[in-house]
């Protein structure tokens, strides 16, 4: 059966057959195409390395659940909510991962569901630091968005992802820099730039910052090396793009684009 005769057969409410999916042979609005030419991901690479990620919040909750069951009446309150908020931190990063290997699936399959709605991007910017904030209390955060930056029509949950990783990126690699977060229209998009003051990219590594499990000399040894590559992922199924600017000793400008509204959407469940 061909790829025209499935789509003829799909009814809305099937996981795999939600409009706004950019097919592997689709352009995106705009003529930026979506490149799904890289090779599928060694499973046995990729278990490997998740595998070693999660034993650190797992170890951690672990420790923190036995010291509470068996200290319990010799803890004071300030020391059992500082054990029960970093048994939450640490099953917010297993949530992470698991969501994150949930997108390589769907990304690799090209079936990426959208929830789309209006999106005030940079009310969502400033709740997005917050959140990154009780992870990272040293952030130091600037907003500029222009005042004309409409809402866009996109996927709250989907866009807030892409943002958090942005943000968090700018916190592991800026060296505890100012990070100033944009917002400007472009054409028919808004543009959202993330920027840091870190020891920047080096060229040779600017074409490969999008690719699956791409650290680069800066990089610290933590995560598994795809929440950039499934940025991408994310955006371009909306219609947009990411690029990224750096230059070494200067930092890193990482950005993102949204189409506005409905008229320039490629689809997708409104909610």
């Amino acid at each position: 059966m061909t790829r025209a005769q499935r789509n003829s057969q799909r009814h809305p409410g099937d996981f795999d057959a939600v409009d706004g999916v950019l097919p592997a042979d689709a352009t995106a609005p705009g003529g930026s195409d979506v490149d799904r030419s890289s090779p599928p991901i060694d499973p046995i690479e990729l278990i490997s390395m998740v595998s070693h990620e999660l034993r650190g919040p797992i170890t951690a909750v672990k420790g923190y659940s036995l010291l509470l069951q068996d200290r319990w009446d010799r803890l004071d309150d300030d020391a059992k909510l500082m054990m029960l908020r970093q048994v939450n931190h640490e099953a917010d990063r297993v949530f992470r991962m698991v969501t994150e290997l949930l997108d390589v699936s769907r990304l690799q399959l090209d079936r990426i569901q959208l929830r789309r709605g209006p999106v005030d991007l940079a009310a969502m910017a400033e709740s997005t630091v917050e959140r990154v904030a009780m992870e990272w209390p040293t952030l130091r955060a600037t907003f500029r968005f222009d005042a004309d930056v409409p809402s866009v029509h996109a996927d709250p949950d989907k866009i807030r992802q892409v943002l958090t990783n942005l943000v968090e990126n700018a916190c592991k690699y800026g060296e505890a820099g100012p990070v100033e977060i944009s917002g400007d229209v472009v054409g028919g998009t808004v543009r959202v730039s993330v920027r840091d003051e870190g020891p920047g990219i080096a060229a040779a590594d600017l074409a490969h910052v999008f690719e699956r499990f791409f650290r680069g000399d800066q990089a610290q040894p933590t995560g598994i090396g795809l929440g950039l590559w499934i940025c991408r992922g994310l955006v371009e199924a909306h219609g947009g793009e990411m690029t990224v600017e750096s230059e070494v000793g200067a930092g890193t400008t990482l950005s993102f684009t949204v189409p506005i509204g409905p008229a320039s959407d490629p689809g997708g469940l409104d909610v």
